[in-house]
């Protein structure tokens, strides 16, 4: 299986500012992620954070030991997702 994650809010607790280094680990999500890694899936990490911080988003999840294959920054904000197979881990 292939999974798509988001970060911020995700595997982090806030979504708001730009202090990344300082986000707080929601632990819960960052062992179920790995827990799917271990099982085989393709972790694709995914944010709206630029470019420019990509070593500090790399630094926060090797500090977390949180398990991918793949970082995405950049990605398109949107307010919603409306798709046919969106699930969530629940």
């Amino acid at each position: 299986m292939i999974l798509g994650v988001d970060i911020d809010g995700t595997l982090t607790n806030e979504t708001e500012g730009h202090d990344y280094a300082k986000r707080t680990p929601n632990f819960k999500m960052i062992k179920w992620v790995n827990s799917r890694f271990e099982l085989g899936d393709f972790i694709i990490l995914w944010s709206s954070r630029w470019e420019a911080d990509r070593e500090v988003t790399r630094k926060w999840l090797k500090t977390y030991r949180v398990k991918y294959h793949t970082l995405i920054l950049n990605k398109p904000k949107f307010d919603m997702i409306v798709d046919d197979i969106a699930k969530r881990p629940e």
